[in-house]
């Protein structure tokens, strides 16, 4: 933590200042929320009730669960197991932007719909529970090689991990103010990071150790069964989902006043018409939206093919097959360390909007590196550069946000950036999924590359001048 942090922080209270307009000023100014909250809690203490106590207890475990899970089920191996299962990079790619699509409808729904009736615990639980079970069903498409399967696996388990995360995400702002929090769920990115890299690490391994072809096998009360390292790591994922949904069962939460659900339908229309005029009135958010599209679709495509891309360029090299994979993407991960306080450092530097051209163009280095340079040290480069590029560029977003809207409309813009983006997403995936498929991943990423160097990374410039005027 700062000194600098902790004076203002101290300065703040000597002024009987409300802790949460604290928190969101400073981090508004470009100090990270971890830090502010390392202050706030050094300061005022952390006096917590019995419920507070124990919902902390179980939000470790859950978090920890969690994070095992997403990293013995990374995307990037399920694409490539789609890929083995005999799926084109058409419906791949058509596959993975439904995902998303579905994601930010269902995500701006259940944000809505909160607001008239109360989601229960419950509810969540069992969404955990799907979501797990959907791995269960994916690994089953694999073993009968079932793509229509498959692809319903994979969207279903979209559905749950959406309507999971959401709401999970609700449950805990409404019972659990975060300077509450311990010292672990403060940091629970940073810790996350490594537990899930261990996972995807180990979850490599089992996967080159028990392939889908020539598979082990292991004799069971007089039975030949075939071993596959897939099947290990899906069972382990539906597992600790389950188990992170069962716990959930036991959490306080807090009743939360909520609107009449025949109200519904009429408020969630007339916010769809206020988000409208907002993005139609304000220059500033046209343009962040229209960048916020391209960069969106760059990285919807190109997550979807460079798991695919890596396995196939190294399968006989390095590490061999799945391991290269989990070991870039491992690297990628924890570089992603360096995000936020890359983007404090060039906030001071060079200015927030800026930083989003930064951002931009490192999320570039990996469909550029990959078509022109596709080693095996220079993409683990490029695809670690390319991942903090990401947070970054959402960490700038966030900040110019800030600066830009108060806390109610920043949610506003938010719940319509997921419903403007999805046309595109209809017209532009298919686009660039037929490509993949007619053409070859090396042109698509070409294409990725210079529509990230040629248009967005222009597009954040244009919004430097603009945002110049706001002192930004």
């Amino acid at each position: 933590m700062g000194k600098e942090v902790f004076e203002r922080v101290r300065q703040a209270f000597e002024e009987d200042r409300a802790i949460d307009e604290v928190r969101s000023d400073l981090v508004s100014e470009g100090y990270m929320e971890e830090e502010v909250l390392d202050a706030i809690q050094n300061i005022k203490g952390t006096e917590r009730s019995q419920d507070e106590k124990k919902n902390i207890s179980l939000l470790t475990v859950k978090e920890i669960l969690d994070r095992i899970g997403y990293g013995f089920a990374s995307v990037q191996f399920i694409n490539i197991l789609f890929y083995l299962t005999g799926a084109g990079f058409f419906l791949i790619g058509i596959i993975n932007g439904l995902r998303t699509i579905l994601s930010l409808v269902i995500s701006s729904f259940l944000e809505e719909y909160s607001k008239v009736r109360e989601i229960s615990k419950k509810f969540l639980s069992k969404a955990g529970i799907f979501f797990g079970i959907s791995f269960l069903f994916i690994a089953m498409a694999v073993v009968i090689k079932s793509l229509p399967l498959f692809a319903i696996a994979l969207l279903a388990g979209s559905i749950g991990v959406v309507t999971y995360g959401d709401l999970y995400n609700k449950l805990v702002e409404q019972t659990l103010k975060k300077e509450k929090m311990s010292k672990f769920l403060l940091r629970i990115s940073h810790y996350g990071v490594l537990i899930t890299g261990a996972s995807l690490l180990i979850a490599g391994f089992l996967f080159d150790k028990f392939p889908m072809f020539n598979a082990t096998k292991l004799v069971l009360f007089g039975k030949s069964l075939p071993l596959y390292g897939y099947l290990i790591s899906f069972e382990i994922t539906a597992i600790v989902f389950i188990l992170s949904g069962y716990v959930l069962h036991y959490f306080k939460e807090k009743k939360v006043e909520t609107e009449k659900v025949k109200e519904f339908v009429s408020a969630f229309y007339n916010r769809i018409r206020e988000q409208t005029k907002l993005f139609v009135k304000n220059k500033y958010l046209l343009t962040l939206l229209f960048a916020s599209s391209i960069t969106g679709l760059v990285q919807i495509l190109g997550n979807s093919f460079y798991g695919i891309f890596i396995y196939k360029q190294f399968q006989f090299a390095a590490l061999g097959g799945f391991m290269n994979v989990a070991m870039i993407f491992t690297f990628a991960i924890v570089v992603s360390f360096l995000g936020p306080m890359f983007s404090k450092f060039l906030n001071k530097k060079v200015g927030l909007a800026p930083t989003l051209v930064f951002g931009t163009l490192l999320i570039a280095m990996m469909p550029l590196v990959s078509a022109y340079n596709p080693h095996f040290l220079s993409v683990s480069v490029a695809n670690a550069l390319s991942v903090l590029g990401a947070a970054i560029l959402g960490m700038g977003q966030g900040l110019l946000l800030r600066k830009l809207l108060p806390e109610e409309k920043r949610k506003i813009f938010f719940a319509a950036l997921s419903i403007a983006i999805v046309i595109p997403f209809i017209i532009l995936i298919p686009i660039g999924s037929w490509v993949a498929q007619t053409m070859g991943l090396i042109v698509l990423f070409k294409i990725l590359a210079f529509v990230l160097l040629i248009l967005a990374a222009p597009i954040y410039f244009i919004l430097v001048l603009m945002a110049n005027k706001l002192r930004l």
